[in-house]
């Protein structure tokens, strides 16, 4: 994904009200691990003297980047899908593994196979963002969840500051948690493993909004206090 540097802003993007930012930064709480140092007594102190400048920014699902996000997914999704179905034939090429339901017959097999998945699917979703409002928690910031329909859920912290590590980590967290999670249960459940196997892809082509933000960071500087904005961030460095 595309960052948008706002000293850069063409004529046809939206002005920026500078006096609201800078109120909204004066009371913001900023989110971090550990909650104590000389780095955190530094950017605390940028904060309250002013001195942050707006670096960059990013919204996910800007109208002119759904295209790039939509291809992007898909190739997740058929990665996703490949990986998921290859360790699932290669565990039970390893074991021997009981057929799944037993006895049943094929359309039976097929329906509840098929009900399993898209359970497993919408499940997933307010999971993958209980592990963001999680990892927030556990930096001491506070997470609050929405909808913007007809796109995306999401998990923001409003009025509050993370740091570069702190925010990636929050992005992450839902994508390797919960592929790792569905790796181990393929392995040692095969017949689970099926149930669940578009819950664990359907989270990895999820993610690409959060691996859309990591990538954004990734071509700014390294200490930054970053803003979540619901469907991306922005982003502040210390003015020297």
């Amino acid at each position: 994904m595309e960052i948008v540097p706002t000293a850069e802003d063409g004529p046809e993007d939206a002005p920026r009200d500078t006096t609201s930012a800078a109120g909204a930064l004066a009371t913001a709480r900023i989110v971090s691990w550990p909650r104590r140092g000389a780095r955190r007594a530094r950017l605390e102190a940028a904060r309250r003297a002013g001195r942050l400048r707006e670096v960059g920014a990013l919204d996910v699902l800007a109208a002119d980047r759904l295209g790039d996000l939509a291809r992007t997914s898909a190739r997740l999704l058929v990665g996703a899908a490949a990986g998921f179905a290859a360790l699932e034939l290669l565990t039970r090429a390893a074991r021997p593994t009981p057929p799944l339901l037993g006895q049943s017959g094929a359309g039976v097999r097929l329906v509840v196979l098929a009900g399993a998945n898209l359970a497993a699917y919408l499940v997933m979703v307010p999971l993958h963002e209980a592990l963001h409002a999680l990892t927030i928690l556990t930096l001491g910031g506070r997470p609050r969840f929405g909808v913007r329909l007809p796109w995306a859920a999401y998990c923001t912290a409003p009025n509050q500051l993370f740091t570069r590590r702190g925010y990636t980590t929050v992005a992450l967290t839902p994508l390797v948690a919960l592929t790792a999670a569905g790796v181990v249960v393929t392995w040692l459940a095969p017949s689970a493993g099926a149930y669940l196997w578009l819950g664990f892809v359907g989270n990895v082509a999820g993610a690409v909004g959060d691996l859309a933000v990591v990538r954004a960071l990734r071509a700014l500087p390294t200490e930054l206090l970053i803003a979540d904005t619901e469907t991306g961030f922005i982003a502040y460095a210390v003015a020297e």
